[in-house]
């Protein structure tokens, strides 16, 4: 049995702290990238405070799913070892601006250079090519983001180079003509592209500031609370590219895995593979992770397909025997729908045959008695609330692994798509702890 006093601990978090309203937007370096559905870290804090009062030894914390890396810099914090893994090639870039040590003083510098490359290139040569350039980009942006594409590849250090990349695909998100309402993309009217004027020079001047303003602010707490040493964060950190699905690319085991799930308030998943499209075709994979095995570029839907339920699977009927064995809700939901209904949620069933093979994955990379802390939300499917929270809660169980407690929070900052077409959009998300038998 667990504690009682553990999950009294728990369940003692405070509703402000749950629903992330004690934070603030630069708080761990989080408006450096407008990244889809980012996990808050005034949420997480306090449930790993809490749980590392009940492990033996110091946190190694894993994220699966690390997304913008939120949940590792706030493992960080803590003084935690911390390893991420995601399938998203501006997830991985990202994730390692955040997990760095940088000083003010080589990022002001760098900048300062940067700048004056960029305002004395008078050059008119395009940087990139690909299909629908001109569909995604005016002709005028994509001359000033070849200035700052050819600025940046001219700094040595690779470390720097990755902090602009990472400030120029929030300014490619920015004056692409893709609509934001949405993660998907789709094309504004032609009188909106027409009538937006926006320079990316001076939006790059602007968002580069800003973040080195949060990094260095990241940096430092991170230094009052003794965890830099020597110019470096003085545990492990590890952020690597990879498919959950497949595996994870360490040898290490950990004592917490900490996660949400890239679920949706779609069919299937959010589409981050299309909100990290456009971006990643200005950012060289070299500078990222030149053994990175999938083409990302390929079309706008490759990262989405490798992702969780990405890929229809084709012996439905073994799956459905299978997963209903594991998750009475899951049976009961397709016992309710007829043929044609049933054929609507194929995308539910694949993504949770998806992620029951992903788990398998994650536990042979947690210690005896780890903790799992997962975060995730309830949908909408031919007009019917799709309990994500209680499908994964049985799945685990099926693994022997037992809940701890469960926690629920109000959606009130988590960036959500402002627009879908399959679903009402998702008001709440549970907090699920689990703790590992063996």
């Amino acid at each position: 049995m667990i504690e009682n006093d553990l999950k009294e601990a728990l369940e003692s978090i405070t509703s402000q702290e749950l629903n992330g309203k004690n934070y603030k937007r630069s708080d761990f370096a989080r408006s450096i990238l407008n990244y889809p559905a980012m996990m808050v870290p005034a949420v997480q804090e306090p449930i790993i405070h809490c749980l590392s009062k009940h492990l033996d030894e110091k946190i190694s914390l894993i994220d699966p799913f690390m997304g913008a890396s939120n949940t590792l810099v706030t493992g960080m914090k803590q003084g935690c070892e911390v390893f991420g893994q995601d399938i998203n090639p501006l997830s991985l870039l990202v994730s390692q601006v955040k997990t760095s040590y940088y000083l003010s003083t080589e990022l002001e510098e760098a900048r300062r250079v940067l700048m004056s490359k960029i305002n004395s290139d008078t050059s008119v040569r395009i940087e990139v090519d690909f299909k629908n350039i001109d569909k995604w980009f005016k002709a005028e942006v994509q001359l000033e983001l070849s200035k700052l594409r050819r600025g940046i590849l001219s700094e040595d250090n690779l470390l720097i180079r990755k902090f602009f990349w990472v400030a120029l695909a929030e300014v490619i998100r920015l004056v692409s003509n893709d609509r934001t309402s949405t993660f998907k993309l789709h094309v504004r009217t032609s009188d909106d592209i027409q009538n937006r004027r926006l320079s990316p020079i001076e939006l790059f001047t602007s968002l580069v500031k800003r973040s080195t303003r949060d990094i260095i602010e990241f940096c430092r707490i991170l230094e009052e609370g003794d965890h830099i040493e020597n110019g470096q964060y003085k545990n492990n950190v590890d952020v690597v590219w990879g498919n959950s699905l497949g595996g994870l690319n360490t040898k290490k085991q950990f004592n917490l895995l900490v996660t949400s799930p890239p679920y949706g308030d779609n069919q299937t998943t959010v589409t981050y593979g299309q909100f990290s499209y456009l971006p990643l075709q200005w950012i060289p994979m070299e500078d990222i992770d030149p053994n990175i095995y999938i083409d990302y570029l390929k079309s706008t839907m490759e990262i989405d397909s490798n992702s969780l339920g990405g890929k229809m699977i084709q012996n439905f009927s073994e799956v459905e025997e299978k997963l209903f064995e594991k998750s009475s809700e899951l049976k009961g939901l397709f016992e309710k729908f007829d043929f044609e209904k049933k054929k609507k949620a194929k995308k539910v069933l694949n993504f949770f045959h998806d992620m029951d093979l992903s788990i398998d994955n994650m536990v042979t990379k947690l210690k005896p008695g780890a903790f799992m802390v997962w975060t995730i939300g309830n949908r909408n499917v031919n007009k019917t609330e799709i309990k994500n929270d209680k499908i994964l809660s049985e799945i685990l169980q099926s693994k022997d692994i037992e809940l701890v407690t469960d926690l629920e929070r109000d959606i009130l900052s988590k960036r959500m798509p402002g627009r879908n077409n399959f679903s009402d959009l998702m008001k709440k998300e549970k907090i699920l702890i689990f703790k590992n038998k063996y």
